[in-house]
């Protein structure tokens, strides 16, 4: 079997692998993504992370977001899945939606795609009042987006809110907004953060 990313030939030599959790990335490709939980303080909830959105992971994650490839989905979650699995076991997922236009230029929806594998219910219901990207927008003017995202579905009892990058935190923001009033118990987790500038989030 070869690595999905770099293509090298890989070697089953993990007890990972024997026990039928075959990694997709070759060991090389795995130790560029050093796993580094942070949890960041925004307004009235926490944020759990577990990469830096930087070198590999950044590459990584573009390619399968801007270049189409879906295959790499399964990468992201290898040494998370279990963890999330039972930290949040009864939650249902809330995706922060993107623009209809990038969901058709893609042919699938990136987040559903790396957190499918756990089994976990989704949430119904939210949209996005206004087509905007987000992409060239100052700090300020992403901040007012956070107000852009609509929940129109029932009330639910825990909903984990779940995105891939958390850069000023307006989307979770907007997210947690909408989805509070309606639920009894929200979390959210962000696969990796852009930069370390803590004090961006609070």
């Amino acid at each position: 079997m070869r690595c999905i990313y770099c293509d090298k030939e890989k070697k089953r030599e993990s007890l990972s692998s024997l026990f039928g959790k075959e990694d997709l990335l070759c060991t090389e490709c795995r130790k560029k993504l050093p796993l580094d939980r942070k949890i960041l303080h925004m307004e009235d909830f926490d944020v759990e992370t577990f990469y830096r959105y930087e070198g590999f992971f950044s590459s990584l994650l573009l390619q399968y977001k801007e270049c189409y490839d879906e295959a790499l989905k399964d990468v992201f979650l290898y040494d998370l899945k279990d963890y999330i699995a039972l930290r949040y076991h009864g939650y249902a997922l809330a995706y922060v939606p993107g623009s209809s236009k990038k969901t058709k230029e893609r042919g699938f929806l990136p987040l559903r795609g790396i957190f499918s594998s756990l089994g976990m219910r989704e949430v119904k219901g939210l949209s996005l009042k206004e087509e905007r990207i987000q992409e060239g927008k100052s700090r300020e003017e992403r901040m007012k987006m956070s107000a852009n995202i609509l929940y129109e579905g029932p009330k639910e009892k825990k909903v984990l809110i779940v995105d891939d990058v958390i850069t000023t935190g307006s989307s979770v923001l907007g997210m947690f907004r909408a989805l509070h009033p309606f639920t009894q118990k929200l979390r959210v987790l962000c696969l990796s953060r852009a930069g370390e500038k803590e004090n961006a989030f609070k």
